[in-house]
């Protein structure tokens, strides 16, 4: 058994994924446990190389002693209601945290293309699913083919709030401009009883507006998806 010199933040994560009590947090591994040291520290250093504007903070660490991949879950500090995940398998890292350095160049897109339509809306836009790929700007993920899937948030000022009837065939209108212009998508439109005048200035602060529950009184929402038809 070896004694390591570690972080707080790595004797935190290994103690998490193995739970022996004090003996990790004195820095004492077995084998195996520094292997997954070194695991955990590659994938830090990948995030921090493919994104080196951005901050991270780890939350949870699965050796591939666990399943045979490691996984690593991670949120930004400010925004932790937004969990990411970094998978490490067969020598390549897939990641979705791809979209968040490009996602205001992207959601402007959208305004613009409902614009277009008459539609003045907010859009906060989430990409799940893990890739391997560097994505370099909001246009890329827009254009992407095989399009990437996505979930769409659309964000209405309303002095008064539609009925539920109202705000489903609204969201008809929405659904026909995602799919003119290719965007497939799952999507929620909310309809928020003075948005202009609140101070939400960026997707993830609207995101956390409305689903906080205190808010409830204030809003209405509507469902759509938007398929990719097969040739």
């Amino acid at each position: 058994m070896a004694v390591v010199q570690m972080t707080d933040e790595e004797k935190a994560l290994l103690d998490l994924a193995y739970t022996d009590g004090e003996r990790i947090l004195e820095g004492k591994l077995f084998d195996y446990q520094e292997k997954a040291l070194e695991e955990l520290r590659l994938c830090v250093s990948h995030l921090k190389t493919r994104y080196p504007n951005e901050a991270f903070q780890i939350i949870s660490f699965q050796p591939s002693s666990a399943k045979g991949c490691v996984e690593i879950q991670f949120v930004q500090p400010g925004f932790e209601t937004r969990e990411f995940m970094l998978k490490y398998e067969n020598g390549t890292f897939t990641d979705n945290f791809y979209d968040v350095p490009h996602e205001k160049e992207y959601d402007a897109i959208v305004e613009g293309l409902l614009r277009d339509a008459g539609i003045q809306a907010r859009v906060y836009t989430q990409f799940p699913f893990l890739i391997s790929e560097e994505i370099k700007s909001g246009r890329e993920l827009m254009d992407r083919r095989p399009p990437l899937g996505r979930h769409s948030e659309i964000f209405m000022h309303a002095d008064e709030l539609p009925t539920y009837e109202e705000a489903t065939a609204f969201s008809e209108k929405v659904k026909e401009v995602f799919v003119e212009n290719g965007i497939y998508s799952s999507g929620i439109i909310f309809f928020i009883r003075d948005l202009n005048t609140l101070e939400l200035s960026s997707g993830p602060e609207l995101d956390a507006y409305a689903r906080n529950r205190k808010n409830l009184m204030k809003m209405i929402s509507a469902g759509f998806r938007c398929f990719q038809v097969k040739e």
